[in-house]
């Protein structure tokens, strides 16, 4: 057993050690605080309690910020291992698929979690800065489901990386995650007017697609206290078991198509 759980961490261990040595991150981390520096820096007609606005704006960038990095680093991580012909003496050695598989995810997860930390940092700096309290019970919740929907996708983009070329993998996994949200949205807003087909068709699309804008807290860690309390254990465990069931699909699948890919 601590053979088998050995190899899965040396590779998770070397693909966050990557990581974090490549720039990639942290020029996003830049970037992105720029980009929320310079929209907090801007005095909409002399508004009061704008803060808010603008802690919710950047907890929304920050987690997408993270997303796109997890989408990057889960889809490369195959096609490169092929590319550069590296995956070959790693699965020469006494490591099965299931565990290659299982390190490099573990690994992108995280890679991920560093990069949602530094975000994390950042923003608890600003709202500390700004003299806001902070909901820890929320934040954590909004922390720990952020990871949840996280490794939703960073699973798909594995295995979309195992049907397709890198730059598609990362492009549909990036179109997934932004459409999600607003597939549900307007299936939402519509399903009260469509008929009986209709309402069949957005139920079984409903079903189909994971809904991503169930891990995001953003809009409820900011406004906590005054409208949002935190999400009872039952609510947390319910929403960590959807994201669970989705990524163990996903991985599956991934699995499946790389035990299928001839060395």
């Amino acid at each position: 057993m601590v053979g088998f759980l050995r190899s899965p961490w040396l590779i998770a261990r070397s693909v966050l050690i990557e990581a974090v040595r490549r720039r990639e991150i942290y020029a996003i981390v830049l970037v992105t605080v720029l980009l929320i520096g310079a929209v907090m820096s801007i005095d909409f007609f002399n508004l009061k309690d704008l803060h808010k606005f603008y802690r919710e704006v950047a907890l929304r960038v920050m987690g997408i910020a993270t997303a796109l990095t997890v989408i990057v680093l889960a889809s490369r991580q195959l096609p490169r291992e092929f590319q550069n012909r590296t995956i070959y003496p790693l699965l020469a050695k006494p490591v099965g698929r299931m565990a290659f598989l299982a390190g490099k995810l573990l690994g992108v997860m995280m890679a991920g979690a560093f990069c949602l930390g530094l975000f994390m940092s950042v923003y608890l700096a600003g709202a500390l800065y700004l003299g806001q309290p902070v909901p820890w019970v929320l934040f954590l919740q909004y922390v720990t489901l952020q990871l949840a929907g996280m490794l939703v996708v960073a699973t798909l983009c594995f295995w979309l990386s195992m049907l397709m070329n890198l730059d598609a993998a990362i492009t549909i996994g990036a179109i997934f995650y932004f459409t999600s949200s607003v597939i549900s949205s307007v299936i939402s807003n519509l399903y009260d007017f469509a008929d009986e087909f209709g309402r069949m068709g957005m139920t079984a699309m409903n079903y189909a697609i994971p809904q991503l804008a169930l891990f995001d807290l953003s809009e409820k860690t900011v406004h906590a206290g005054e409208m949002w309390p935190p999400l009872s254990a039952w609510s947390m465990l319910a929403v960590l078991a959807y994201g669970f069931v989705w990524s163990a699909l996903y991985f599956s699948l991934a699995l499946a198509w790389f035990r299928r890919r001839p060395l």
